[in-house]
């Protein structure tokens, strides 16, 4: 009994040990402990839990205080950001939506320095609905596309704003999990699409971030709870782009069976798949629009990455100059 109490105690002692050893290592190599982020772009307030989408933006109006400057966001009741629209109008007027993600919301920025509430200032005869949501990507904006079509009639255009990071935000993948969990400074949940060996798109219920215990504290335990997240997430068809594109036409045949044009604007994307995306758009006749410009220091909010009002009046313009929309 005395022989087995030492070699147990010898056991928990040599593991303990080997635990300190990788985590001093761990960190001598600069990995640190998880840790949610200290952000106020934007408030978190303005989200809420939605058992389909992951999150959604909430009714209200919120500020937040960013670089000094205090910014602004009005929700409507059913999620839209006010874009300008007399709300004492016939809400029968015809209607553009938008959809998307941080870009089409607006983040960082006054609800009056977005591009869809200068859209709404050029385009009187319709009703502009800013649908977009901040970490969106092409399956959470076509999801609630979904909901659109099912509560909101006489919808003319819709539009699609996109990044090419949207890709990976699509397909479960788990640092992109991870990086909006750490956002939101609480485990996220969020849908998402993979192929199957036909490439056929294959759709999941939200999945929750895993968080570990003491993983705050521990390197070893917060690469525990990466790793299996990767394994729970694991695709041998990890194709994004392919993902994005079939994910764009089942947005275009939605618009399409709701008497809607569906039109992918373009703001920001790698050269090379710009160029793919276009021969793709071309070839399944989906309208195009490429407003794409430099993200400089001019271009954005300060202290971040995304684009300021200046960008937003930039989107505005091009949108409104390809005269795609009838006015």
């Amino acid at each position: 009994m005395k022989n087995l109490f030492i070699n147990l105690s010898l056991l928990l002692i040599s593991i303990l040990l080997t635990i300190i050893v990788l985590e001093f290592f761990l960190r001598l190599a600069g990995h640190v402990p998880f840790k949610y982020f200290n952000s106020n772009s934007p408030h978190q307030s303005i989200y809420k839990v939605d058992k389909k989408l992951g999150w959604t933006n909430k009714k209200g109006i919120y500020s937040s205080n960013i670089n000094n400057n205090i910014i602004s966001y009005k929700f409507l009741e059913d999620g839209s950001r006010y874009t300008g629209f007399d709300l004492k109008k016939n809400l029968s007027e015809k209607k553009i939506i938008l959809i998307g993600g941080s870009f089409t919301l607006g983040e960082a920025i006054n609800d009056g320095e977005t591009f869809a509430y200068q859209l709404q200032k050029n385009l009187n005869d319709y009703e502009i609905k800013n649908f977009g949501v901040g970490g969106y990507g092409t399956y959470q904006s076509y999801l609630k596309l979904l909901n659109i079509f099912d509560t909101i009639e006489n919808i003319d255009y819709v539009i699609y704003p996109f990044i090419d990071h949207h890709e990976i935000r699509n397909i479960g993948d788990a640092s992109w999990l991870e990086f909006i969990s750490k956002h939101a400074r609480a485990p996220v949940h969020i849908p998402y699409v993979k192929l199957d060996k036909k490439n056929n798109i294959v759709e999941y219920s939200p999945i929750k971030y895993l968080v570990l215990p003491l993983s705050n504290y521990s390197v070893l335990i917060t690469k525990i709870q990466k790793k299996i997240m990767r394994i729970y997430l694991f695709s041998k068809n990890k194709d994004m782009k392919l993902t994005t594109k079939k994910l764009i036409i089942k947005m275009n045949e939605l618009s399409q069976k709701n008497n809607s044009k569906f039109i992918f604007v373009n703001l920001s994307s790698d050269k090379l798949k710009l160029r793919d995306y276009e021969k793709f758009l071309l070839e399944n006749n989906i309208q195009f629009i490429n407003c794409q410009i430099e993200l400089d220091d001019k271009h954005t909010v300060q202290d971040d990455v995304h684009p300021n009002g200046l960008a937003n009046k930039k989107y505005s313009s091009c949108i409104l100059n390809t005269r795609f929309i009838k006015e």
